[in-house]
């Protein structure tokens, strides 16, 4: 199970943000998108979703679709007007899943996240950490297979951010899924991402992850090095993988 993108090439009328890019997303692996702001990176999420399409070039899934893709904005797009559990209903209303089943599965998913005294409550009753699990769960509902993020905790102070990106790793490690995730922050992207995309120059720049598999690291030096690495391969320095 893959996405395939294959000579991929996309542009607005006054700015071209990929050209002849070529990556292949893995299935169970983690990625974690970064780059200079305006650069593509939630119209590459936007592509791999389907909605939009390459000018140049394809992108090819196996043994995959877009309906097995999962994408949740940066706003959430929680309405005021549904309560927890009606939002993370919605897309099985969409999908046609039969009641019996669409209670079951809600049931699972709020024990699950840790949202069942909050199932009756709308967003304006929530924290911010709360209405991110609450948009977790409602994409995770239907099982996908390929689940991208923009900027999952963009609005979240230090403490919660750290709480989230520990439970959306804990939740991909468990579902073995794929995860894609757009970041400006260079410590949530080294957190998050097995395989780190740096989106520059119209095409990606890759580079492994050698922390990921440290226990605790965010309390080690390595990851903190690695950050700078990061941060300086983004301002246009050098970087050894």
């Amino acid at each position: 199970m893959k996405i395939e993108v294959n000579s991929l090439t996309f542009g607005y009328e006054k700015k071209m943000l990929f050209n002849q890019l070529n990556f292949s997303f893995l299935q169970g692996k983690t990625y974690a998108l970064v780059g200079k702001s305006g650069n593509g990176k939630s119209t590459l999420l936007n592509l791999l979703k389907g909605f939009e399409q390459p000018q140049q070039g394809s992108i090819r899934y196996e043994e995959t679709t877009t309906n097995k893709i999962e994408l949740i904005f940066q706003e959430l797009l929680l309405f005021d007007w549904q309560t927890v559990e009606q939002a993370i209903e919605l897309p099985l209303l969409i999908s046609n899943v039969e009641k019996k089943k669409r209670k079951e599965k809600i049931a699972t998913l709020l024990t699950e996240f840790h949202l069942e005294e909050l199932a009756n409550r709308f967003p304006n009753q929530l924290s911010g950490g709360q209405k991110q699990r609450v948009a977790m769960a409602r994409g995770l509902i239907t099982n996908p297979d390929f689940l991208l993020l923009d900027e999952p905790t963009s609005s979240l102070d230090q403490e919660t951010k750290e709480d989230v990106q520990s439970f959306i790793l804990e939740e991909q490690k468990k579902r073995e899924n794929t995860l894609i995730v757009v970041t400006h922050d260079i410590e949530e992207a080294a957190y998050l991402g097995e395989t780190i995309l740096l989106l520059e120059n119209q095409t990606l720049s890759v580079y492994e992850n050698p922390t990921f598999a440290l226990e605790n690291r965010r309390e080690t030096l390595e990851f903190y090095e690695f950050c700078i690495q990061l941060r300086m391969a983004i301002r246009g320095g050098t970087h050894e993988n």
